[in-house]
């Protein structure tokens, strides 16, 4: 086992692992992807050596990871070319550079940047990447209650006058169905101790500590707590809007599914 084969295998396994998302439960989605791995190690302790060219012509043997999936989940066989099966060299030779060498932006900024722009699939495709508006269109249409969650939160942090209805956005998280058990121990923990950290650090006094707390919560301890909710909102964003987009996807299929499943109609 080399380490190329390794990565390239880990890499497979990563864009599979998307193509699920939005279409089964991360316990079936975990359940798969080992089930998977199984599958793809058994024919690399069948063959000869287990290079590069062995790797990849096993993972090409399972096909695109999106091709992969919609054949696995429909029962529908694909007639498809090799071109359109997995690079031939490994993916991390087909990463944008990072910005500082003229690639494109990630994390807040690529939320600015809007559509437009693309990175590159396992496949070989370009994936169209989503700006901030169009993502949140998909997450209110697909997700309304993360959707009114991300609003609650951006609320509370920008209108600390409001920012009571916090607790309105924490309690929508912690019921969330797409982000996983840590995102939501982040998206609620950490302005909580922002919180905490803010009020200790009150430069006022007071004699009683209910008095402490009642001037200092307003005083410091909110301005943490919504600076802290701005930040999970732009951790929970890109997550919510990757599982709109899968669903968004999953939803343009699902007529040709119903033929599949309702061949008589």
């Amino acid at each position: 086992m080399t380490q190329r084969s390794e990565q390239l295998v880990l890499d497979y396994l990563s864009e599979v692992g998307l193509a699920l998302h939005g279409r089964l439960t991360p316990r079936e989605r975990t359940a798969y992807l080992r089930g998977l791995r199984a599958r793809i190690d058994e024919r690399r302790q069948a063959a000869e050596n287990d290079d590069v060219d062995t790797a990849r012509r096993i993972l090409r043997g399972f096909g695109s990871p999106e091709h992969l999936v919609r054949e696995e989940l429909t029962g529908r066989e694909l007639d498809l070319e090799d071109d359109e099966m997995i690079p031939p060299k490994p993916r991390h030779a087909d990463r944008p550079p990072p910005p500082w060498r003229g690639g494109p932006s990630q994390g807040f900024l690529a939320l600015l940047e809007g559509p437009g722009q693309t990175d590159q699939r396992m496949d070989g495709r370009a994936a169209r990447r989503t700006g901030a508006v169009r993502g949140y269109r998909l997450i209110l249409r697909h997700h309304p209650a993360e959707a009114v969650a991300l609003a609650v939160l951006v609320l509370s942090g920008v209108w600390w006058d409001v920012a009571f209805l916090w607790v309105l956005g924490a309690v929508l998280v912690v019921l969330s169905q797409v982000w996983g058990a840590r995102d939501k121990w982040i998206g609620t923990g950490v302005p909580l101790a922002a919180c905490v950290v803010g009020t200790a650090l009150w430069e006022g006094e007071a004699e009683f500590v209910d008095q402490y707390i009642q001037q200092a919560l307003p005083a410091t301890g909110v301005a943490g707590l919504g600076l802290a909710s701005l930040a999970c909102v732009l951790y929970l964003f890109p997550k919510a809007a990757r599982a709109a987009r899968a669903a968004e996807r999953e939803a343009g299929s699902s007529p040709d599914r119903h033929r599949l499943a309702n061949p008589g109609e």
